[in-house]
Order: C-alpha cells, then structure tokens, then sequence
C-alpha cells in the first residue's frame, strides 16, 4: 500500500460545522488535516475564543494523547475537510519511530500553548479598544517585518466582539491616527511609540477600574 492509499484508506470527510472534539473531552484520535479547515477554540469568560485555524498539512488533538488528559480546546470542522485519522497505538509508533515528526509536534505544542496564553492575557482586559490593540500588535510582532500586518478576517470571534462593535473600534483607532487601513485588509501602525503609549494608559486605566469595582 502507497502513501496516497493509505491516506484515503485512514482518511474520512467531515463537512463544515462538524466537531472532532470538546474542550474537556478525553483524548482518543490525532487528526491529520489532508483538506479543508479546522478551528481550535476555547471557552474563556462565558465566551468561545478562537485560538488557531488549521489547513492541509496541520494536525489536532495531539495534545491530549501525549498527557493521556481531556482536550483543552474544542476542534471544528470550518470548511469540508478530508482528515487522516490517527488512533492511540498508531500515534505512538509514530513517535517513537520518528524524530523529526517528535520535534514538529514538540515545536507545534510550544507554540499553542503560548499562543492560549496570550489570548486569555488579551480577553482579561474589559478595556475592548484595548483588546483590539493588543491583538493588532501582536500580528504585527508576529511578521517580525515592519509595522504592517493582515487584519484576522475572524477578529471580532477571536475577541468576543460582534463585527459592529469592531468597525467602530477600528474607525476610532484610524481617527486617532494610530492605525490606518487599507483597502486589501492590510493595517498598519502610524507610530509605534504613540501607539504603545496610548495601549500603555488604556492597560493601567483597565486595572484601576477593577480595583475601583472590588
């Protein structure tokens, strides 16, 4: 049996809006993404965080394999997807037989833990403009290329805004002359200082309002 075979043997489809998996689900598969798109999200505050989206090539629900734990987050299928789907045994054999796979999933894991851990550091600040800055820079820290990055077309999800909620926030932020926008969906930052500094205050104000309300 070839690659291709055995991936459509192990493969199934899953049409948009199915769920591999809940947050606080045990774990039992590894999904290999093959087609389509699959959205990570957690529960945070009463609200579903979006925390990552994965396309062909990425994989979910290793985490809770390699700990034998329940699932931190919940997996849905966003765009018809085929999926390799990967038992216990098998991931194991994986793992113990390849290095380089070991690292990938090592690397992988580092980077979505810190990437939960920023999100919940963003969605603790009451503060939305704040919340909204928070992100915009950290997509453009991300790049590491300037001060231009591509505003998140699932921002307001990812943020627990609704969409009219944010267009306002992002008009305000471009009447401020701290970002612009561009037609394209690209933003960038005007200055970078100034920008800081304004995040800067709405942070320290955001804490004073909670220790007033305590």
């Amino acid at each position: 049996m070839d690659k291709e075979q055995a991936l459509e043997k192990f493969s199934k489809v899953y049409e948009a809006g199915a769920v591999l998996f809940y947050e606080g689900d045990p774990g039992s598969k590894l999904w290999v993404i093959n087609e389509g798109l699959v959205r990570l999200s957690k529960r945070v505050s009463n609200e579903d965080v979006s925390l990552e989206i994965l396309g062909p090539g990425e994989f979910c629900g290793e985490l809770a394999l390699v700990t034998d734990g329940i699932q931190p987050v919940t997996a849905t299928v966003i765009a018809d997807a085929k999926l390799l789907v990967v038992e216990p045994r098998q991931f194991e054999t994986m793992i113990r037989s390849n290095g380089e796979l070991s690292m990938r999933m090592l690397r992988k894991l580092a980077g979505r833990l810190n990437e939960a851990q920023f999100r919940v550091s963003v969605l603790q600040m009451r503060n939305t403009m704040g919340r909204v800055m928070l992100q915009l820079r950290h997509e453009v820290d991300a790049l590491e290329a300037g001060n231009k990055a591509t505003v998140p077309e699932d921002l307001d999800y990812m943020l627990g805004l609704d969409k009219v909620e944010l267009e306002d926030i992002m008009d305000r932020l471009v009447a401020k002359n701290l970002i612009k926008l561009e037609n394209d969906g690209v933003f960038s930052i005007v200055d970078n200082e100034e920008f800081s500094r304004y995040l800067g205050y709405l942070e320290l104000r955001d804490k004073y309002e909670y220790f007033n309300k305590t």
